[in-house]
């Protein structure tokens, strides 16, 4: 049984904390950043390149957005170790990913490794921006996105070279901070040009230090090209898997939301991708992201099912409320929709044997990893009943 926890009247357990936490973030005083921030990985907000996680019971990870407003709060049990707060009153002890130099290191060509990539959870390295968003450089970004966003601003993000990367993967892997190795660019109009810059980087972190040597996975987020044929390309280069995705089932929503990704890709392209790479590589090796928040929950299970029946691997990422609102929504869906939501994905999960990429504790806001370690628990009542 998953852990149940109290917040004033409130019966939650933890991965209904997860969700509260992505969309409501939590008050960090400068007392536990000075506590703690030596002993884990925990950097001060100030840091532009933070990229902080608490690790709530289970190992389930939770993005840490710093916000004094918020009904949450991580302060120092009487046992002086971190805990999570609600509305003054204690909730729990936690804890955060070990300490790491990793922000501290520079590439060959001078640049912070903070600038290119961010670890996720107890070893996730994710590689945020290998090529800039066409889309977003248009006026037509995704509305969550917080990559594309910093592009509409004008931040000039760098990308790193292949060789950066491999020189990245192999600190993380010889460190011991780095399992698992996320690969996300931004959309180009035509995305037949990004499969042979993703097969380009696998190839300069193989040749750094091996992709056999890899302790968990390597999986990169794409848009589908025309020819899905493009693909082999990057499966040939070493990935384990690749992810096309839909972010919104609902087509007239999915336009509203991410304008650039509707016009020049569309639904019909990202699943003749998924379905090719299904056909001639097997179950679990295409997956798909939804943000899971946007749209009905009606909506959302009928798509993770139609990917789920085809061997295509649906994953759960929680909508993490940005600046402005999406859809006029300010804040995630209750509780209720995300337990739906999570028993619909886990039944997919069980019922057509699909495993999430990863083997580590979780992402920040995906919640895959999380719903399939935890698969019996989440299906918490038979099918019939439902």
């Amino acid at each position: 049984m998953l852990r149940q926890f109290q917040l004033g009247e409130q019966t939650v357990d933890v991965l209904d904390l997860k969700v509260l936490l992505v969309g409501n973030g939590a008050d960090v005083p400068d007392s536990t950043y000075q506590a703690f921030g030596s002993r884990y990985r925990l950097a001060d907000p100030s840091n532009l390149m933070a990229c902080n996680c608490v690790i709530l019971p289970g190992d389930v990870a939770a993005h840490l957005t710093a916000n004094d407003e918020s009904p949450f709060r991580i302060g120092i049990s009487a046992n002086n170790e971190p805990c999570l707060e609600y509305n003054g009153q204690f909730v729990t002890e936690v804890s955060f990913p070990p300490f790491t130099t990793f922000y501290e290191q520079t590439t060959s060509l001078g640049r912070s490794y903070g600038l290119l990539a961010v670890l996720e959870g107890m070893g996730i390295l994710a590689f945020h921006y290998l090529w800039p968003c066409q889309f977003a450089r248009s006026g037509n970004p995704c509305a969550f996105c917080f990559q594309a966003l910093a592009d509409v601003a004008g931040m000039d993000l760098p990308s790193p070279t292949p060789e950066e990367v491999g020189e990245m993967v192999a600190w993380g892997i010889q460190n011991g901070c780095v399992r698992d190795v996320q690969l996300t660019g931004g959309s180009r109009f035509s995305p037949q040009g990004e499969c042979p810059q993703a097969a380009a980087i696998l190839r300069g972190i193989d040749a750094a230090v091996g992709i056999q040597n890899i302790p968990g996975e390597i999986y990169a987020y794409l848009s589908a090209p025309a020819q899905p044929e493009a693909v082999d390309e990057v499966f040939d280069a070493g990935a384990d898997r690749v992810s096309f995705d839909l972010d919104l089932w609902d087509t007239d929503l999915h336009a509203q939301v991410c304008p650039g990704h509707a016009k020049h890709i569309g639904r019909e392209r990202q699943l003749k991708a998924l379905e090719y790479v299904a056909q001639k590589y097997g179950p679990n090796k295409a997956c798909s992201s939804f943000v899971v928040g946007l749209e009905p929950l009606e909506s959302l299970i009928e798509g993770a099912e139609y990917l789920g029946s085809r061997g295509i691997v649906p994953l759960f990422s929680t909508w993490m409320p940005g600046v402005d609102p999406i859809l006029g929504l300010d804040r995630p869906p209750e509780l209720d929709y995300y337990r739906r939501a999570r028993e619909a994905f886990a039944r997919i999960y069980d019922r057509y044997q699909l495993v999430p990429p990863g083997i580590t504790a979780g992402a920040h806001v995906s919640m895959c990893r999380d719903i399939y370690t935890n698969l019996q628990d989440v299906i918490s009542t038979p099918e019939s009943e439902n």
